[in-house]
């Protein structure tokens, strides 16, 4: 009898141990993809940056980044005639994006307008400078671009970049169909927040210096697509910027004495080398220069979360939806610098697991987002 119950005995805990190691059926999860639509509509981006048969790949560029336009100004030179006058140009943009127009200009200010939304150049004109002159959420298809060049002011150069100074991406990036884990959904949060500078530093990137035009350039190397900054040591008041590979510009107005560093804002950038070209409009160039990788591990994101309030689980665990679901309203509450869009359910952007393509597909998918309903891991 004793034999009995101990067989017994010993069967309930090995049915225990399966049950407790096998994945539950009844728990629904988010894939990243999901994850990633959900983000653009609660932050507000949607109906500026999606158009109206869209593909999960407008939502990862509307988010990530990674693209860049040269927008030809060959008929400046031969249409511009007497001054001042006013140019307009048609720009395809082929991905969705949140774009930065940076501009090349030497002179007097003058007035870009991209889609009915004008700014002014800056201070930083005359001697020909670099300058970025806003951050535009544009959704795949044609722009308008107009510049007004008065008297006295020439455009050399303009670019459209979203080359990933604002990703919002999982590390590595995004891959439609796997299912969302807390690190990723940690690692995206600091990013949509602009909370990433508070995670650690981690170390130094070594830089080469060299001379260059008017200023001075670091090369470096990254791997992945790492968060960093710049923190420079000025011996008096400085003001000027920092162009990343020709597509970041990063304006900085240093007014103290000493040697106190002086941090700018984090960005995140891809794997390879870079350049940062750092100019002094005014004042001297910085005497000491250092670029610094934050720890944005999964599980260095996921305690960043924890401080912030958040609920979090392992960095590898995966996220069920009913907790993406809490956590993606709190997350538009605290969004301040963001266009909130109120209340957005995960449920309504979960896309089925059978319909997600691969992540190869999705590079020319552009098939409707649909049906968009919970999947069952």
């Amino acid at each position: 009898m004793k034999i009995r119950y101990l067989i017994v005995f010993i069967l309930l805990i090995f049915a225990g141990v399966i049950l407790s190691t096998s994945p539950s059926y009844a728990v629904q999860y988010v894939s990243e993809g999901a994850w990633a639509v959900a983000l653009v509509r609660g932050l507000g981006w949607e109906g500026e940056g999606i158009p109206q048969q869209p593909s999960l790949m407008d939502y990862f560029d509307l988010l990530s980044g990674r693209n860049f336009i040269n927008v030809d100004l060959k008929d400046y030179a031969t249409r511009l005639g007497t001054l001042p006058d006013t140019l307009t140009y048609n720009v395809n943009v082929e991905h969705s994006g949140r774009y930065h127009l940076i501009v090349y200009v030497d002179g007097n200010p003058m007035t870009f307008t991209l889609d009915d939304e004008p700014t002014a150049s800056s201070s930083f004109s005359n001697g020909g400078n670099y300058e970025d002159m806003g951050t535009f959420i544009l959704k795949r298809g044609v722009h308008r671009l107009s510049i007004t060049v008065p008297n006295g002011g020439s455009v050399l150069a303009l670019y459209l970049s979203s080359l990933a100074q604002d990703a919002i991406q999982p590390k590595g990036g995004w891959i439609a169909n796997k299912v969302l884990d807390y690190g990723a959904e940690a690692r995206t949060m600091a990013a949509a927040m602009d909370d990433d500078d508070k995670l650690p530093v981690r170390y130094q990137i070594p830089s080469t210096a060299r001379a260059g035009q008017n200023g001075r350039e670091f090369i470096f190397q990254s791997q992945s697509d790492p968060v960093i900054n710049f923190s420079m040591t000025f011996q008096g008041p400085s003001k000027g910027y920092v162009m990343v590979d020709n597509s970041i510009v990063i304006p900085y107005e240093f007014h103290g004495g000493g040697m106190n560093p002086f941090t700018m804002r984090t960005i995140s950038l891809g794997p390879g080398a870079h350049t940062a070209y750092v100019k002094a409009v005014s004042g001297q160039l910085p005497s000491a220069f250092v670029i610094n990788q934050h720890d944005d591990s999964s599980e260095a994101c996921v305690a960043l979360m924890r401080m912030l309030g958040f609920s979090m689980g392992f960095a590898y665990q995966p996220v069920p939806y009913s907790i993406a679901s809490t956590t993606l309203g709190e997350l538009i509450a605290q969004s301040g610098k963001k266009k909130p869009a109120g209340k957005v359910s995960i449920e309504e952007t979960v896309v089925q697991k059978t319909e997600l393509p691969s992540q190869r597909v999705l590079r020319t998918y552009r098939e409707p987002i649909s049906p968009m309903r919970p999947f069952e891991e």
